[in-house]
């Protein structure tokens, strides 16, 4: 199925610089449920970039809780490095 949104090139190359950003940092999680963690917080990150509904991050009861905000605060920043000034800019 195909988006109804504009294609905008800004946001397409900030979403690309995050996901290879962010595939290697989660890459270099060991611990199986912390990986799975963060590959979906990255996905739910990629889908509010592009402005479509997601759902927020299951987590499982074999992350701790400082685990969960280490990813978490590692791939926001990611996110705020490629996404913000693009999404901070008036059309």
């Amino acid at each position: 199925m195909r988006s109804t949104a504009p294609f905008n090139a800004e946001v397409a190359a900030a979403l690309l610089g995050f996901n290879e950003e962010a595939v290697l940092y989660c890459r270099d999680i060991s611990d199986a449920d912390a990986h799975e963690y963060a590959m979906d917080y990255a996905r739910m990150l990629r889908s509010r970039a592009r402005g479509a509904e997601f759902e927020r991050t299951r987590f499982s009861s074999h992350l701790f809780k400082a685990e969960r905000h280490l990813i978490e605060g590692a791939l926001e920043k990611m996110y705020r490095k490629y996404l913000q000034p693009i999404m901070s800019v008036p059309n």
